[in-house]
């Protein structure tokens, strides 16, 4: 579980413990049901997330990004998939 900005703004305080998040795992879901978001530090927790959902067929189109450019590390359906050191 991931800590929200709102948890991680400690003010004067001592800083949070939690790491900042750098990937996002976004997926397309079919209608009704909206897209979801859902960031992780690691890349592979975020890949194997991404893969886990595909496998379970919870979503039509699942992308793993990269917070700090944009760039896409993960979809099958856009044949992207880097290799772990490029992450």
């Amino acid at each position: 579980m991931t800590a929200t900005a709102t948890e991680r703004h400690s003010g004067d305080e001592l800083a949070h413990p939690w790491p900042a998040d750098r990937y996002e795992v976004r997926c397309d879901r079919d209608n009704p049901f909206a897209g979801s978001r859902d960031r992780y530090h690691f890349a592979k927790n975020a890949v194997d997330s991404a893969k886990a959902l595909e496998r379970a067929g919870l979503a039509r189109r699942v992308l793993v990004v990269r917070l700090e450019d944009e760039r896409v590390i993960y979809d099958r359906v856009g044949q992207v998939d880097l290799p772990p050191e490029a992450w």
